[in-house]
């Protein structure tokens, strides 16, 4: 993999004049991976006077946000972040107001406001040439909007275990905004992964047009694992749990799975007994 560049923080400093001035990060993979992480949990506000970044995510996602995503920000931008829970909207974590955060986040291509038809990849992370940039945004893609399942196996060519339990995997991501998935397919296609595509209709009139990325099989993990992993324990806990017993179960909460890591579930216990 190339070395990551370094990352200059876009935090304040006094200028000759006794204003501030600021240094905006270098396109690092640690931008790259910021950008993925809002292009699914992020939001741009800007009305009147008030700029906000927001970031936040489903709850049982806290500690993939206290161990990684705040101190992500705080060492890119130089701030102090202090995360915590949403009630109206049951999510986890943080609302950024400086304004040239907001701006320089704006200044890649996200745009204020309702962004889940419009977002798309970076234009700095289409035409980087560095792989460390492009696995960092598909990584902040897939830890937050992206899920690794494990699925049993039909037909005559497959191995009984891989037939009677969740072994074989599948990791996917379904997105609202065709020029997102579009995007990703090409970084995938640029980096050799080999990615299948398709549309998910919506079934009730509240629902929308997903578009959806795959990536199966045992050796297109590895890969994944080797180039890109999770940052995200509630997605990377799935990946232990099959490494530890060879499948994993489906329809698992991250604490039962931290219950089967821990020796306190059985994860065959999820499977009827007998031939």
């Amino acid at each position: 993999m190339n070395p990551a560049p370094a990352v200059n923080s876009l935090k304040s400093n006094i200028n000759d004049s006794g204003k501030h001035s600021f240094m905006l990060p270098d396109f690092s993979p640690d931008i790259a991976e910021i950008c993925g992480i809002h292009a699914g949990d992020g939001y741009l506000r800007n009305e009147g006077y008030q700029r906000e970044l927001d970031i936040s995510g489903n709850i049982d996602e806290k500690e993939y946000y206290d161990s990684h995503v705040v101190p992500l920000f705080e060492r890119v931008f130089g701030i102090s972040i202090t995360a915590k829970i949403f009630p109206a909207r049951q999510t986890y974590g943080f609302v950024i107001r400086d304004r040239k955060i907001v701006e320089f986040m704006h200044s890649l291509g996200f745009p204020y406001g309702e962004k889940t038809y419009d977002v798309s990849v970076p234009e700095f992370i289409m035409n980087s040439r560095n792989l460390d940039v492009i696995y960092s945004f598909i990584r902040g893609v897939f830890d937050t909007d992206g899920c690794l399942t494990f699925q049993k196996r039909t037909g005559s060519g497959y191995k009984s275990e891989v037939k009677k339990k969740h072994a074989y995997p599948v990791i996917q991501l379904g997105v609202c905004s065709k020029n997102l998935s579009h995007g990703l397919y090409s970084l995938f296609r640029k980096t050799g992964f080999n990615c299948k595509t398709g549309i998910r209709k919506p079934t009730t009139e509240n629902e929308s047009v997903q578009y959806v990325l795959y990536l199966r099989g045992y050796s297109t993990l590895e890969n994944w694992m080797h180039n890109i992993g999770f940052k995200n324990t509630s997605k990377s806990s799935r990946y232990e749990v099959w490494t530890k017993f060879g499948f994993c179960p489906t329809h698992l909460s991250f604490k039962q799975r931290s219950q089967i890591l821990n020796n306190e579930l059985d994860p065959n216990s999820f499977y009827p007994v007998g031939p």
